[in-house]
């Protein structure tokens, strides 16, 4: 069973990271600062067994637009169905308590699995954005209301 609670920076800094959150996290000059600027918006971390296994949320850049955020540890894995259940239903609900009309999200181009995952989310590729991370090529992904 998942239990979902209020993100704290320190999940961000204690999580056990997949390889691509791994890389990108590994790149970051100050990921303390960056924990606690994810918590700027409304996010939640997937607790199972005490151990995290998802932090995630909705940082707002200006009215109607925010960037989504999610970072996984490999224990999410066993929990696949229930944390997709889980995140559609937070994802909607933050939307509409936001009003927004576009929220956006970054995936490394490598990361085959997270692209069909935010596609299955409604969201839309946008772009190539190379040079992003470490030299590494990112792609960029959208949602907006129709």
């Amino acid at each position: 069973m998942i239990e979902i609670r209020l993100y704290k920076p320190e999940d961000y800094m204690k999580i056990n990271r997949r390889k691509f959150d791994l890389l990108t996290f590994l790149n970051f000059p100050d990921p303390e600062a960056i924990s606690k600027n994810l918590g700027k918006g409304p996010a939640f971390t997937a607790i199972a067994n005490g151990e995290i296994i998802a932090c995630g949320g909705i940082v707002p850049f200006w009215k109607g637009v925010g960037e989504g955020w999610v970072v996984t540890s490999e224990l999410l894995n066993l929990y696949r169905l229930t944390f997709a259940k889980t995140v559609w239903r937070l994802f909607y609900r933050l939307i509409k308590e936001m009003n927004l009309d576009r929220v956006q999200t970054t995936v490394d181009a490598e990361n085959v699995i997270s692209q069909a995952w935010v596609e299955r989310m409604g969201f839309e590729y946008e772009g190539p954005m190379r040079k992003y991370i470490d030299g590494r090529t990112f792609y960029r992904y959208a949602w907006v209301r129709s």
